[in-house]
């Protein structure tokens, strides 16, 4: 029985190895692409809770059976003013979100004719199917951008579910608000989690 050299055994893995990789990439090549789906974001159920409301460290809780259907705020960022709306309402049977995103931007139009849509998308409101709508608008000769997020979102311990709109309205020409709607979507991404 004859042995090889020592070289030759290093030379025939060195061979092995690169015809692996070569029939590892040739595969790799042919195979059809993977699409990694991703984690659906879990629903968040409105809860029968009393309502509150938080500012400057302080918190002042509503008592027992009272409930906010309507918020309406002027918030500051940068010393910038954000017009900040948040309604809750009770879903007839049968209602779409597209429905009520289409009613809720329709009482917009009322108030400002000129209004237009810029887009309108698909997206989710604690973990719920929601639609976000952004518009532009003018009061007087002063420009106003505006998003609204609206979804129909399930109570706990209920078997109707709610609507729940929020929407911001800024001064687009305000550099302190460049930014804004980035944070706005993360502060709504960020409710789930609450």
């Amino acid at each position: 029985m004859t042995r090889t050299s020592f070289y030759d055994r290093i030379s025939e893995i060195r061979e092995a190895a690169e015809a692996f990789a070569r029939q590892q990439a040739e595969e790799a090549a042919n195979a059809p692409p993977v699409t990694v789906e991703p984690e659906p974001e879990p629903v968040t159920p409105l809860r029968d809770t009393p309502s509150s409301f938080s500012f400057g460290g302080f918190e002042l809780l509503f008592p027992e059976g009272f409930s906010f259907r309507d918020i309406q705020t002027t918030i500051e960022h940068e010393g910038e003013p954000v017009v900040l709306n948040i309604k809750r309402r009770d879903v007839h049977e049968g209602a779409t979100v597209e429905g009520l995103v289409d009613e809720a931007m329709q009482t917009l139009c009322k108030l400002y004719p000129e209004l237009r849509i810029i887009r309108k998308r698909s997206c989710t409101l604690a973990g719920s199917a929601a639609q976000a709508v952004d518009f532009h608008f003018n009061i007087g000769h002063a420009e106003r951008h505006g998003r609204l997020v609206g979804g129909i979102v399930p109570v706990v311990g209920k078997q109707a579910s709610q609507w729940v709109s929020i929407s911001c309205v800024i001064d687009p020409a305000r550099p302190g608000l460049s930014l804004w709607l980035i944070d706005f979507d993360n502060m709504l991404s960020g409710m789930a989690a609450n």
